[in-house]
């Protein structure tokens, strides 16, 4: 589990509680207010504007190594990875818990948050730069020199790359992160066939990670017709207030200024 013991940024020494750096349209962000909401558990909001690229700075990057949102902050302790942070949290705050399944439906749950992992940059994120976010977060010659002598990551280096000035994703990117996707979705179309939800016919955190995902690549216009099992699972997560009060309504809503969130 990706945890910074030592962040340099002395700003999160004292956060006491649980403080969420966060992006208001970010899916990995989603998940991660989702969780929060499910659980009940009160945090403190930090909005980080990537349009702005409030981001791509020393002191952000001074929490989360890769500047990627979101990253938690539980007493002065760093957790990045929103996969990650789900099972952090899960294991801490235990009730109420989205792992009730069977023991040989556990692995299964693990799964699912490690493809959700594994599928974001190739697949989900390459798919909305070039279908809908490529021009609203394009990083000016500044922005992108500055990126690179803050990212240490050679995947994310690569990925931002193709997203710098005089360059983008190609139709040859969005349709490999098409095939990518298309098989994660065949094989969970598969998984709700005879299943309310993802794993063990349980409301589990695959569900609480794959949720917002739908979401986003909605609105990239992702076609999800061959897939009705899913929407039939997306439509029935819409319907829970903790997934309109941690999702919907951020990414409706413009971006938001650091508050308590009770």
């Amino acid at each position: 589990m990706p945890i910074v013991e030592q962040p340099s940024n002395p700003d999160v020494f004292d956060h006491k509680g649980l403080h969420l750096y966060h992006a208001d349209r970010s899916n990995c962000s989603a998940r991660v207010r989702l969780l929060l909401e499910e659980k009940g558990l009160p945090w403190v909001n930090h909005h980080i504007n990537l349009g702005a690229k409030e981001n791509v700075s020393e002191w952000y990057f001074g929490i989360n190594p890769k500047g990627l949102v979101p990253a938690l902050v539980h007493d002065g302790t760093v957790v990045t990875e929103s996969n990650d942070i789900l099972v952090y949290l899960e294991k801490l705050f235990p009730k109420p818990g989205f792992r009730n399944v069977a023991d040989n439906d556990q692995a299964k749950i693990d799964y699912w948050l490690k493809l959700s992992a594994d599928v974001h940059l190739p697949g989900v994120k390459t798919h909305q730069y070039y279908k809908r976010n490529a021009r609203l977060l394009k990083k000016s010659e500044e922005e992108f020199r500055r990126y690179q002598e803050l990212q240490k990551d050679p995947e994310l280096l690569a990925f931002h790359a193709k997203h710098g000035p005089g360059s983008s994703f190609t139709s040859e990117d969005a349709a490999k992160a098409i095939d990518i996707l298309n098989e994660v979705f065949e094989e969970m179309n598969g998984s709700l066939a005879n299943s309310d939800w993802i794993v063990g016919n349980a409301y589990t955190l695959a569900d609480i990670s794959w949720g917002p995902t739908i979401s986003t690549l909605k609105t990239g216009k992702f076609d999800f017709d061959r897939y009705q099992n899913v929407m039939t699972w997306h439509d029935r997560i819409l319907l829970r207030p903790q997934f309109e009060e941690a999702v919907s309504k951020y990414y409706r809503d413009a971006s938001w200024g650091n508050e308590k969130k009770a």
